[in-house]
């Protein structure tokens, strides 16, 4: 996993949820932030065996408005896929 992939959580009370990665902190845990509840700002640490690798979201800068309207995107487009 590494910076700009989009990640949905598997464990914590945030679980099912999508998020982007903003850092890599080491081999084991990540920041991560979806730009609404979590923000840039105050992005959460998450172990990488908690998180599944979804997508690259092409976010190179990562705002809270950016992150919000891609990760938006992306429940859409999962929405779409599913209804087919």
């Amino acid at each position: 996993m590494e910076a700009g992939d989009i990640v949905i959580s598997r464990a914590g009370h945030d679980k099912g949820k999508p998020f982007v990665v903003i850092a890599t902190v080491s081999d084991e845990f990540v920041l991560i932030a979806d730009g609404d509840k979590r923000r840039v700002e105050a992005p959460k640490l998450k172990r990488i065996k908690h998180l599944r690798a979804a997508e690259k979201s092409g976010v190179s800068d990562p705002t809270n408005a950016a992150l919000k309207k891609r990760i938006k995107q992306f429940i859409s487009d999962r929405r779409l896929y599913a209804e087919k």
